[in-house]
């Protein structure tokens, strides 16, 4: 049977990197020069942080505390590195036109400054940890380096005197800290990808499929089924009025209140504007027409949910658990069986079925799928789809890429919504790819559809495309291995990370 399960929803986002590699097929060129500034770019936003300019702008001239990285305090101090990354990325986020408010940019940048400052921090402090300690003479060498002290492509002397003690040492204890870094950084990051690893990865990229394909959306389960669902299961589907006091501290205060009703030294409507915490307190208590099917959430005990449907007119529950506290409730009309042909009533139905039953409508429509793959045998995949009223879409040529990989062609590339979700089955994929070329496959379900595919052709890789795959996987990995190390400093039982109480406290004061 069918998976009754919902699928998770799958997001379509994909990162600069898959866009440009699916921009390759349709333009090289223009691809491989887009790519290389792409990559000078991601080295540069955070593991060339040597490359952001000085402080600007600062916040006052006061001290912001984000938290801390073992101890060592993760600051905003005008001058400091975190200032010079604040700068640094606001200067990025300005010349990248991005069209969005001012609050979310702040907030990116700040963000991506901490994030940048952690990563710093971190890198030192494993390199302390580690004993590693730079040489003077090492530091001398970058300090003779520095424009500020060059004349004519030539250290000058006059300029290095001409900078202010407390100047020069700063910028001393920034090199001798970066040079720290980047030996770090060049440990963990610096890859050598064998030539099989290379060829591995050259070889996810064979064979390329194009494909016909005929999607049975969940939504087109007809409305005389679920009218046919409604009559099999009328007691989900019977409504119920009810009134409803909701207590979220504690089974004994539920009690009084209700004590109090039942005694009648309040209303139930009073005590439920007084006492009651759910959104139904401002109408008195009165929760209006439900299905009893709704109420297998609300109260999740059987024999609990049994009585409060069994009550007679006006009379009230004991006090039952529910999932925000405890709660009693009082019968205001009594339960009416559904009319499954009613509208309304096939719209709720609809929504619990793929809610709860989703196997049902799977099952339903793998039949159909079936009866259109066993017809397509015989009088051929286009004659068959005319005579069923069915629409046929194409995509393809595209590698088994499992997870949209940004090396290869990816299913996000064709902007196909029956393909939601497809790129990360496995059914899907085993489907695509085994079935005989020129031969319906099996119907195969796939986020809200079940999908036939028609196999159209089969080639191998262009040379070109393969060569591309070979020379930029190292950069790649690289940027998976920065990404790891980020997220592997950021989710550190060392790291204190304050940012968000510090960011919402100084930018987002309460009026």
């Amino acid at each position: 049977m069918a998976s009754k399960e919902k699928n998770k929803p799958v997001s379509h986002e994909e990162g600069m990197m898959a866009e440009l590699f699916r921009r390759y097929h349709s333009n090289p060129f223009v691809f491989i020069g887009t790519l290389i500034i792409l990559v000078i770019t991601i080295i540069a936003f955070i593991f060339v942080p040597a490359l952001a300019p000085k402080a600007g702008n600062g916040v006052g001239g006061g001290r912001l505390a984000f938290g801390s990285y073992n101890g060592v305090p993760i600051e905003f101090i005008p001058g400091n590195y975190f200032s010079k990354q604040r700068d640094y990325y606001n200067e990025q986020f300005r010349s990248s036109g991005t069209n969005q408010s001012a609050e979310i940019q702040n907030f990116q940048v700040w963000r991506a400054a901490f994030e940048s400052t952690v990563v710093h921090v971190a890198s030192l402090e494993e390199m302390k940890n580690a004993g590693y300690r730079v040489p003077d003479a090492t530091v001398n060498r970058k300090m003779a380096l520095q424009p500020e002290f060059q004349d004519n492509g030539k250290f000058s002397a006059a300029r290095y005197r001409a900078m202010s003690d407390t100047d020069r040492l700063a910028l001393r204890q920034d090199l001798h800290d970066q040079i720290i870094m980047d030996r770090y950084l060049a440990d963990e990051l610096d890859l050598s990808i064998s030539t099989n690893e290379r060829n591995f990865m050259k070889s996810l990229a064979v064979p390329e499929r194009s494909f016909d394909l005929v999607a049975f959306p969940l939504t087109s389960y007809p409305d005389a089924e679920v009218s046919t669902y409604i009559s099999a299961h009328p007691d989900l589907f019977k409504t119920i009025h009810l009134s409803k006091i909701t207590i979220n501290t504690s089974q004994a205060d539920a009690a009084k209140v209700l004590d109090q009703v039942t005694k009648k030294t309040t209303t139930f409507e009073d005590a439920a504007k007084t006492y009651s915490k759910d959104e139904f307190a401002d109408k008195s208590g009165d929760m209006g027409i439900k299905y009893a099917f709704e109420l297998n959430t609300e109260i999740p005990d059987e024999k609990e949910r049994s009585g409060v449907l069994n009550l007679t007119p006006g009379g009230i529950s004991p006090v039952v658990k529910v999932p925000s506290g405890w709660a009693f409730y009082r019968l205001e009309q009594p339960l009416q069986n559904a009319q499954p042909n009613d509208s309304a009533v096939i719209a709720k139905a609809r929504s619990y079925i793929v809610g709860f039953e989703r196997g049902t409508i799977e099952d339903y429509l793998m039949k159909k799928a079936n009866a259109l793959t066993t017809e397509a045998q015989t009088v051929g995949f286009d004659k068959a789809i005319a005579t069923q009223g069915l629409t046929k879409k194409s995509f393809g040529p595209v590698p088994i890429n499992y997870g949209d990989v940004e090396l290869y062609k990816s299913l996000a590339s064709f902007k196909l919504n029956e393909l939601a979700g497809a790129s990360t089955s496995e059914a899907f994929w085993k489907t695509a790819f085994t079935t005989p070329l020129k031969t319906p496959s099996k119907p195969v379900v796939v986020g809200d559809n079940v999908l036939v595919l028609l196999p159209t052709d089969e080639k191998t890789t262009e040379e070109n495309a393969a060569s591309l795959i070979d020379y930029y996987y190292p950069y790649i990995a690289g940027q998976y291995s920065q990404q790891t190390l980020q997220n592997y400093f950021m989710g550190s039982k060392k790291l204190k990370d304050n940012f968000f109480d510090t960011f919402l406290r100084t930018f987002m004061p309460k009026s």
